[in-house]
């Protein structure tokens, strides 16, 4: 078995991990790396639609491997009808900007090799740091994951603009204008979409890969339907964690979870192990986040304001008890509300609402909606179903402005100007306060949005706790200017804790460990002389090929 890591490495997220074995390759899943995306594009540097695999290359957000990327993502079907008539700046079909230089595209690498590089993406759940970049691979190489990851891949893809386009995406292909057009005949790409094969498992279900037995197991994370893999040859067995957590409402426990995995195997070669939290002893669990936003729910006269991340159904419940247990109605967004629906997971309608956001035109048309279909109804489509449930039952800003202290309301980054409409006639929401549901600012870009936030809420007169902006590492200045302002969390994390990462590995007593998924690997060599387990550590290199 060999093991080569293209994302992962040192950084939290991007996890592009590939596995061989004789002629059998399979991808652990196929992530953005978000370091690059915040690094090289922001809201007013967007990476060019129809040559982002060839610019994702060039900066190294995607690795350059033979055999898995989709040839007409560098070059658009039928360009080699392309012609500079009329139209001489048009590139010719020989450009060197329309060949996959350097690198065998999947179609070329299959024709030459008569055999397929790639056999199958194995997903561990729907963030777009395991999912984001799977858009790119050749849509005939097959995804394996739980039936809830494939329902909120699609559910996200849905509703969102920050796709993975991982189950269905479009070909690119060259098309022409009309001859009454601007510009008769002149080439233009359009896509035709095109389904991903997906195959489900359920927890401890196993299937073949070629020479691979893989097995999923299903574990808790802050997305539902995660799940790890344990991938097996006649010679070795490897398990994959993903993203993992023993501390949220899910009843899993690390005790449950390692006999799990030695009922399979009772022996491992080798653990590819996420180490987001390796830094961190601090364990809260879901139970502690529910206690304190009832609390502070219930010490607030005026609205509530929660800002929580849609796809985590777990955090959802725990403040839908909250808001139950203050006797207040729980208001949440479309999105949420279309992902509960497509999950099979109704919600009470007399104690959770839907919010309708006032938008275009500002005049509640339906119109107004035609863009975001799924927030007048449970429908992105109304060609199969015109679903406007939301816009006849949901509440709008006057129907909580009317009593605000009966209700907890949703509120994220991109809801902020909502608040205008909730407002009095001083532009205030009096007695109001927002609790933050979310996790902790990782990046440049995330503290500026951070701070951002808190002007608003402070514009509005929206009461919050702050907490302690944690200093940089060799900085000792804590009243530095370039310090962003930090609000107080209530909030558990999808990753586990240090405590939990050594009793993990104790237990499953691998004989290699690979940390991924952390910028902090230096950290599991301590850990492992901890257990007192006599445990080979790898620190993994991007790119660099690891035999088992």
């Amino acid at each position: 078995m060999r093991l080569s890591f293209h994302g992962g490495v040192d950084e939290i997220g991007g996890n592009k991990i590939l596995c061989e074995y004789e002629k059998t390759r399979l991808m652990l899943d196929f992530g953005t790396s978000m370091g690059y995306t915040s690094v090289f594009f922001s809201d007013f540097l967007q990476p060019r639609t129809n040559t982002l695999l060839h610019d994702q290359l060039t900066i190294g957000a995607v690795p350059k491997v033979d055999g898995i990327y989709r040839n007409d993502l560098f070059s658009p079907i039928g360009s080699e009808q392309l012609t500079q008539k009329p139209y001489t700046r048009i590139l010719s079909s020989d450009s060197p900007y329309l060949q996959t230089t350097n690198i065998l595209s999947y179609e070329s690498y299959t024709k030459t090799q008569n055999t397929p590089y790639l056999h199958g993406i194995l997903l561990t759940h729907a963030h777009l740091d395991h999912t984001g970049a799977i858009r790119f691979l050749h849509p005939d190489i097959p995804l394996y994951c739980t039936p809830v990851t494939k329902t909120l891949v699609t559910a996200i893809d849905d509703v969102t603009s920050f796709t993975s386009e991982a189950l269905q995406t479009k070909t690119k292909h060259l098309s022409k204008t009309q001859r009454r057009s601007m510009f008769p005949e002149a080439p233009l790409i359009r896509g035709d979409l095109v389904q991903r094969p997906c195959n489900t498992l359920s927890d401890t279900e196993n299937t073949t890969v070629k020479s691979i037995k893989v097995t999923l197991l299903e574990q808790d994370h802050s997305v539902p339907g995660s799940a790890s893999f344990l991938l097996q040859t006649p010679h070795a067995a490897l398990l994959y964690t993903g993203d993992i957590r023993f501390h949220g409402a899910k009843p899993i426990t690390i005790s449950s979870y390692v006999k799990k995995i030695q009922e399979i195997k009772p022996n491992l070669d080798v653990m590819i192990c996420e180490g987001t939290r390796v830094d961190s002893q601090v364990i809260v669990t879901e139970k502690h986040v529910e206690e304190q936003i009832t609390k502070d729910i219930k010490k607030t006269d005026g609205l509530v304001f929660v800002d929580f991340s849609w796809k985590d159904t777990t955090r959802y419940e725990t403040i839908a008890r909250a808001a139950k247990k203050a006797g207040r109605i729980f208001v949440i967004n479309a999105r949420l509300a279309y992902l509960l629906h497509q999950l099979s997971e109704p919600f009470d309608e007399q104690t959770t609402k839907v919010f309708l956001k006032r938008k275009g035109s500002c005049l509640y048309s339906p119109s107004d909606y035609a863009n975001s279909k799924y927030e007048l109804g449970y429908s992105v489509d109304f060609k199969q179903n015109m679903d406007t449930t939301h816009y006849q039952n949901g509440l709008v800003a006057e129907d909580i402005k009317r009593d605000p202290s009966a209700y907890v309301m949703m509120l994220s980054y991109y809801d902020l100007n909502q608040l205008f409409d909730l407002a009095d006639s001083n532009g205030k929401i009096l007695g109001s306060r927002f609790i933050k549901a979310q996790c902790a600012p990782f990046s440049d870009e995330m503290e500026l949005d951070e701070e951002r936030f808190i002007n608003w809420l402070d514009s509005f007169g929206i009461s919050y706790t702050l907490d302690e902006t944690p200093l940089p590492i060799g900085c000792q200045n804590p009243s530095c200017e370039k310090l962003k302002p930090r609000l107080q969390r209530a909030h558990v994390s999808g990753h586990a804790a240090r405590p939990e990462l050594t009793k993990l590995i104790k237990q499953l007593s691998p004989q290699k460990l690979i940390p991924v998924h952390t910028q902090h690997p230096e950290l599991f060599v301590n850990l492992v002389d901890e257990t007192g387990e006599d445990i080979q550590i790898i620190l993994p290199k991007k790119g660099k090929i690891f035999h088992v």
